[in-house]
């Protein structure tokens, strides 16, 4: 994750799958550091002079070491004793696969802690809710916003933490409501305390840090070209922001979708349909390549004032679109769609001597957002539909993937519901190659939409989550299943394995995570559900994920869990032992929990020696310590 934070400091432009106020912490004690940008964190590379990691790799560690104080003021917020806060607190501390993740800059030990936040702030509320409306009260409550904001603008998974605050502020509402001595007054008070503290400040929380993102991000990167064609246009030493403004028959353009992740229309003459050699398959195709331009071809007189040597285009002139690499024209017909068989397939097909009816295409300008006069086509700033001028139907951009013989592209209809509005069948013009006109300077013409950018950001990274799909012919080291997390079944490789390398591996403390499976103890429901729903919540959902999992995924379950079993521990001595055997009984069980943690702790820390001398640790035969029993060689 060092690079992301690198990217922040240099204003490159990225694209990950995850929210961004995780990576601006990353980027910002980067900065603190004296980093001036220039390393990328290459995989392997070695760390530069200037680069202090020592700094940056101690910050993630002092974040993901929060949890524990955090755990013990959480336990004691839900009535636990002392010595039952410690435990809760000592089975956090002691845990490795907690520690190892926070050796590492990642953005795991930075949600683990906001996770935690979030759970002791409303556990503080809850301690404090016959207070109502009282300073201390409104101070937890706010603290529990602030802190759901944090987890989810880290990553999604913190979505978990607000539906379990969500969950028991329901419960809480319903009691209140039930309760008669409660005026109506007064809980329209309380809805409203949480609507602002549970919903619009979690929501500012992540609205504000995309906008920090992009403010921070002003030029050209490696993820721009997921942007639509205004934000790129804005960006420093983008292409787009250094083209015409201008479009006229003769130019050529590559043409982007208002769909977010289906990209530019792409052809060329290796990807065909295996029902019809002659037609090349026209897809929708991300980042920018030599495939993706296509030559504006007149199909009829144009409007305007134009003069012979250069005819704009008008709403409702007809064009044809040539792939310029090709040859081919942009074409419908009466063949169906690999995935939707009620609509037309398009295809790149024909040649510059023989055009098809069926190449023909209206051209219909749904808006433009420069203040250049309207009424024509113009590179970014209009949006257009294009209509067949046989069939009537629009060209269409889908989110469905075609098989590998389309190079799994987006494919490219035309749909016969030719009066949709819908985003899939509005276009515009990325980017213009025409000698006929100069630059433009993009700054006066559009302006900066950060929310419609957010939403768009957001729907991109969705589309990169669902495209992390494992390959179940495939054996992956790291990768494991939800119904193996809490046996410890399958550990993780953190990095290289050979014997002169250093390996850290991604395994919990046996004992804690062994120990703690539920149990029903239903006189103290009051005080263990929050923890019981936290395991649940963050814990079941993963068994209906289709992406790709790994264990580490499980440790904010595992945090709920081992809270849950420091008390079960304290109701156990409470039943069978006298009162003064409590502190015994726990410093003899954290001792426990602290001999195994040690046991581990060569490869929680690194271990730079042959994995062989550490064959005594393999305490399970699935564990992939010393050899992997699962890889097929």
């Amino acid at each position: 994750m060092g690079r992301f934070g690198a990217q922040y400091i240099n204003g490159t432009f990225y694209h990950d799958l995850h929210p961004v106020a995780g990576k601006l912490l990353i980027g910002l004690s980067e900065y603190v550091s004296g980093h001036n940008g220039s390393f990328t964190y290459t995989s392997g590379a070695e760390y530069p002079p200037h680069i202090n990691y020592v700094f940056q790799r101690a910050s993630m560690a002092v974040i993901g070491s929060l949890i524990v104080p955090f755990a013990y003021r959480t336990c004691r917020f839900l009535g636990f004793g002392r010595a039952a806060a410690t435990m809760g607190a000592s089975f956090v501390l002691l845990d490795n696969a907690l520690c190892v993740l926070s050796r590492f800059i990642l953005l795991d030990p930075i949600l683990f802690c906001f996770i935690a936040m979030a759970l002791m702030g409303y556990a503080g509320f809850a301690r404090h809710r016959h207070q109502a409306f009282s300073a201390v009260w409104w101070r937890w409550l706010a603290f529990t916003g602030l802190s759901l904001g944090l987890a989810i603008s880290t990553k999604w998974i913190g979505a978990f933490v607000v539906a379990l605050v969500g969950l028991c502020t329901i419960e809480e509402l319903a009691i209140l409501y039930s309760d008669r001595k409660t005026s109506v007054l007064t809980q329209i008070k309380h809805w409203i305390a949480r609507v602002v503290c549970l919903i619009c400040i979690p929501l500012l929380v992540y609205l504000i840090s995309f906008q920090i993102h992009f403010a921070l991000l002003r030029s050209r990167g490696t993820g721009d070209y997921k942007m639509p064609s205004q934000f790129q246009s804005l960006q420093r030493n983008n292409v787009v922001s250094r083209q015409p403004h201008d479009v006229a028959i003769g130019s050529q353009i590559t043409i982007r979708s208002h769909l977010p992740g289906f990209g530019l229309i792409y052809a060329n003459e290796t990807h065909r349909f295996p029902d019809n050699a002659d037609e090349l398959v026209a897809a929708g195709m991300p980042g920018k390549q030599a495939n993706n331009w296509w030559e504006i071809v007149s199909g009829a007189a144009t409007k305007g004032n134009d003069t012979p040597s250069v005819r704009f285009i008008a709403d409702g002139d007809i064009l044809l679109l040539r792939h310029v690499g090709t040859k081919r024209y942009l074409r419908t017909g009466n063949a169906k769609p690999h995935n939707q068989g009620w609509d037309r397939r398009v295809v790149a097909a024909g040649n510059t001597t023989a055009p098809s009816a069926w190449d023909f295409w209206r051209v219909h300008i749904v808006d433009d957002v420069s203040p250049r006069p309207s009424g024509r086509l113009y590179a970014v700033t209009t949006r257009i539909q294009l209509i067949n001028k046989i069939s009537g139907c629009l060209l269409t951009a889908t989110p469905a993937q075609l098989p590998k013989w389309g190079r799994d592209m987006s494919e490219l209809i035309c749909s016969q519901k030719n009066t949709s509005m819908a985003e899939g069948t509005l276009w515009n013009v990325e980017q213009v190659r025409d000698k006929r006109f100069k630059n433009a300077n993009y700054q006066k013409l559009v302006k900066r939409q950060w929310l419609r950018d957010t939403v768009w950001i957001n729907r991109e990274m969705a589309r990169s989550n669902n495209r992390l799909v494992p390959d179940p012919d495939r054996y992956k080291v790291i990768e494991s299943s939800a119904w193996s997390w809490p046996f410890l079944i399958y550990p993780m490789r953190m990095g290289a394995w050979k014997d002169d390398s250093i390996k850290y591996y991604e395994i919990g403390n046996p004992i804690l995570w062994w120990a703690w499976k539920p149990a029903e103890i239903r006189q103290f429901w009051d005080v263990t559900k929050l923890l019981w729903g936290g395991w649940f919540t963050h814990y079941v959902p993963f068994f209906f994920f289709g992406r790709v999992l790994y264990i580490h995924h499980v440790l904010p379950s595992l945090y709920f869990g081992l809270l849950l079993l420091a008390f079960e521990i304290q109701c156990a001595m409470r039943w069978y032992m006298p009162a003064r055997a409590e502190w015994p009984v726990a410093i003899v069980i954290i001792a426990i929990s602290g001999y195994v943690f040690y046991l581990f702790s060569p490869l929680t820390f690194g271990w730079d020696r042959p994995i062989k001398e550490l064959a005594h640790l393999q305490w399970l035969p699935t564990w992939n310590l010393v050899t992997d029993p699962h890889l097929v060689l």
